[in-house]
């Protein structure tokens, strides 16, 4: 199974924004309840999502200018438990996660 992890991090790694769906669940506030079900907050977006194209507005500077917004690495992708199932990240590297679903 790592060697598959890190196939699958030697193809994405150089266009890693790419493999982002843009499906902006990431730019609203989530709790993880206690059996590990991400709640997502639809009502408290960040303030820089632009909600009706699901799109950062300061996208580029994002990581700078808003305290909210993490980069996405490896590590976020394959253990933070705030990322939503659906996540793009998480799906492809998560590969444990695709057993038991």
């Amino acid at each position: 199974m790592l060697f598959r992890i890190f196939a699958a991090w030697l193809k994405w790694r150089k266009n890693w924004d790419s493999l982002c769906y843009r499906c902006g669940r990431c730019c609203y506030m989530r709790t993880v309840r206690p059996d590990g079900r991400v709640i997502i907050h639809y009502k408290d977006p960040c303030e820089n999502l632009d909600t009706k194209k699901r799109v950062c507005k300061i996208y580029e500077e994002r990581l700078i200018k808003c305290n909210h917004c993490k980069k996405v690495d490896l590590f976020t992708a394959l253990f933070d438990p705030t990322l939503p199932r659906t996540c793009a990240y998480g799906k492809t590297f998560r590969l444990w996660k695709k057993r038991r679903d």
